[in-house]
């Protein structure tokens, strides 16, 4: 008796995920397996010419939205849920950040965004350090 050969066909993983130039801090997950998702704010100082100044920069104030994110520590925020691939999260804030300026000197927000496949939730909760609901939804960060 013989069968027919059978192929089958492997599909690594790509996870990765963009911000949006919306206006607001929305990310777009960017791969092809659902994904959480995770920013950094980082604030700073440059000059007229746009050159990075040393001016000790203090993150502006702003309202979370925490029926959809979680913060974390070092001005990092988790999306709660996994993001399905070409989804979006929503808005991480309510309202807009106000930037300071002082003198010839204006702050800068740099938003750093990442991804990790969401399956299996091991793979999140060992490498981001989070806390999984009995959902898979992040409730708790470092």
């Amino acid at each position: 008796m013989r069968t027919d050969a059978k192929s089958t066909q492997f599909v690594p993983a790509k996870v990765d995920c963009e911000v949006t130039e919306s206006g607001a801090i929305v990310v777009k997950n960017t791969s092809n397996v659902d994904a959480y998702i995770r920013v950094r704010l980082v604030s700073y100082w440059v000059d007229g010419s746009d050159n990075i100044v040393a001016k000790a920069s203090v993150m502006p104030s702003f309202t979370l939205n925490t029926a959809d994110w979680v913060g974390g520590s070092d001005n990092t925020y988790y999306y709660k849920t996994p993001v399905a691939p070409g989804g979006f999260t929503t808005n991480l804030l309510p309202s807009a950040i106000t930037l300071q300026t002082d003198g010839e000197y204006k702050q800068v927000l740099d938003i750093f965004s990442e991804a990790i496949q969401a399956k299996p939730g091991k793979a999140v909760k060992d490498s981001w350090v989070v806390t999984l609901d009995s959902n898979g939804y992040i409730v708790s960060a470092p």
